[in-house]
């Protein structure tokens, strides 16, 4: 392909420039927006759909050069979960169409991001007949296998089965997601292409080399920061009945940005946890943080952890090792493969609390003696320009396929 591409990136259910933390506005909305000014840069036309969340939202949004965010109308909607939005697809269908033919738009790819994105996508893709490609970033296969007492609407997982079945291709995140899928297809279904997420480099990196470093900075108690939503897959409650095992002469502190606030049901959940072993004064809850902003964030902290029993990919690990920040992690998304033990982090049984605490007080201890840009150099490969790149090949291959077929 020479001339530029114009691509139809679907993101229905969440706002890629919604609060990041916060409901069902996580690592997806960074991804959405990272790829999107990658591929402009590299000339192509983007132009992203998602929901609008406000009466009073903007319609259009020039994001970028090249990249426009389109925040669709369906009234009645802008307040439903995630699980309600299903039988508004329709109509956010038609909104997709009308802004097409409102703008003589002629789209080359459809690229649509996580399963209710992908109904619609697959129905645009009868008219539109361009080649249409998937982004799961999570499947209910996947979660229930991770957590067993997880359930998932039936209707998920039919859609997602058949979709995967029928589309003209799956991007994957992790090499495990990509076995995963393959063992689970066998010899039929989409291709599967392993596309990693990056993370801005420029963006996250080490504090300058005259400020302090070490397990302790600035003489205050060390900092174990957990970022993202509070969702129970999340594991942020292993995190803080962790906290409780670490040895008392350490009493490092529990800082969880992302969340709905305190005040939501999920948060008092974990309130109530806190205020259950008694470690009020070692947990903070610091709220919804604008992603412009975490580094500042990262900088804080002595540690990072990630307890969670699924991800789809988890930017986070990215983001702290970039910023020299070693990890306590379980097995799961990229931390399979970014996390070296003993170099920039260390693993932890999913859902075991004892385990993490061994981990997390390994990554203090990590945190003590290694040299911040030795933890960086481990991820210096995940930039988003070689993403682009991924992504481009993969749009590549499915238009040469939809020609020759």
């Amino acid at each position: 392909m020479t001339e530029p591409l114009h691509i139809a990136l679907l993101a229905i259910h969440s706002s890629p420039i919604g609060t990041v933390g916060t409901g069902d506005t996580g690592g997806m909305s960074i991804y959405l927006l990272e790829l999107a000014r990658a591929l402009a840069n590299r000339g192509q036309k983007i132009d992203i759909f998602t929901r609008g969340l406000a009466p009073d939202d903007a319609p259009l949004v020039e994001y970028a050069a090249n990249v426009r965010i389109i925040r669709l109308r369906v009234p009645g909607t802008e307040r439903l979960s995630k699980s309600q939005l299903y039988n508004y697809l329709p109509d956010y269908q038609q909104e997709i169409e009308k802004f097409r033919r409102q703008h003589r738009a002629d789209y080359h790819i459809l690229h649509s991001n996580y399963w209710l994105s992908a109904v619609v996508g697959d129905r645009l893709q009868a008219t539109w007949g361009c080649p249409h490609l998937i982004a799961f970033h999570t499947l209910a296969m996947s979660k229930i296998a991770a957590r067993l007492d997880h359930s998932e609407d039936q209707l998920r997982v039919d859609e997602e089965g058949r979709l995967l079945a029928c589309c003209d291709g799956v991007m994957v995140a992790t090499a495990a997601d990509r076995d995963q899928l393959a063992a689970h297809l066998g010899t039929d279904g989409a291709p599967l292409h392993l596309v990693q997420l990056g993370v801005d480099l420029e963006h996250f990196k080490p504090v300058p080399a005259s400020k302090e470093y070490g397990l302790g900075k600035s003489h205050r108690p060390p900092v174990i920061l957990f970022v993202g939503r509070f969702d129970p897959m999340k594991g942020a409650d292993t995190a803080i009945t962790a906290l409780a095992l670490l040895d008392e002469e350490i009493e490092p502190e529990l800082h969880l940005v992302g969340g709905d606030g305190p005040e939501s049901e999920a948060g008092q959940r974990l309130l109530e946890l806190v205020s259950a072993l008694g470690i009020q004064s070692r947990v903070r809850f610091i709220g919804t943080v604008d992603h412009t902003r975490m580094p500042e964030i990262y900088h804080q902290a002595d540690i990072v952890v990630m307890p969670s029993y699924h991800e789809s990919f988890g930017l986070v690990v990215l983001e702290a090792l970039a910023s020299g920040i070693p990890v306590a992690a379980t097995p799961t998304g990229i931390a399979v493969e970014a996390i070296i033990p003993d170099i920039n982090g260390y693993f932890a049984t999913s859902g075991d609390a004892r385990s993490l605490a061994g981990a997390m007080a390994d990554a203090l201890a990590l945190a003590r003696r290694q040299d911040p840009l030795i933890i960086r150099r481990s991820v210096q490969s995940y930039d988003w320009s070689r993403v682009a790149d991924s992504v481009y090949s993969v749009y590549s291959g499915a238009l040469l396929r939809s020609k020759i077929h």
